[in-house]
């Protein structure tokens, strides 16, 4: 019985020190990665919206779940907005991030996490596809034949979805 007691307390003694290091760990890099996630959201941010080289999410508008980010040139002026979208596709969410213009128009899309269908679905992620959608506006009808890709219409149904989801928001709420 007593071999088990030991054997217990050595246990215990070592998950106690991993406990230990990951805690450390964690409290060294914590600040690195949030910099990181907040520097590639940035990223993306700008490459959706150009002329803005900088947001402030003190200013966000939040309408229905999503927050419209204003991105401001060097002058300091509003260029537009960025806001991301989580809408479900065919296999799980398809999250995205869109630029509005102050014209309500579409500035860019990127698509930054999607589980859809590889070759297919997954076709949402195609640059020159995301780029089809620059300068469409609310009341902007999909089009099977030229909005979606062969074999695959729920993924770019989906995307579409959640853009006229978010201009309609925009035109009603947001845009001044």
């Amino acid at each position: 019985m007593n071999r088990f007691i030991h054997y217990g307390l050595v246990l215990l003694s070592i998950a106690a020190i991993s406990a230990g290091i990951l805690a450390s760990v964690n409290n060294m890099t914590k600040d690195v990665i949030a910099a990181n996630a907040k520097k590639a959201v940035n990223e993306a941010r700008i490459k959706v919206l150009p002329g803005a080289v900088s947001f402030n999410e003190e200013e966000k508008k939040s309408v229905e779940g999503l927050d419209y980010v204003p991105g401001y040139s060097d002058g300091g002026e509003v260029v537009g907005y960025v806001v991301t979208v989580a809408q479900p596709g065919y296999a799980a969410n398809i999250n995205f991030v869109l630029g509005f213009g102050s014209e309500g128009d579409i500035k860019g899309l990127n698509i930054i996490g999607h589980q859809e269908t590889p070759g297919l679905g997954s076709k949402v992620s195609d640059p020159d596809w995301q780029s089809h959608w620059i300068g469409k506006k609310l009341g902007y009808e999909f089009n099977k034949s030229t909005d979606a890709f062969a074999g695959a219409t729920i993924s770019p149904q989906a995307v579409y979805t959640g853009m006229m989801r978010a201009l309609s928001t925009y035109e009603t709420e947001v845009k001044n």
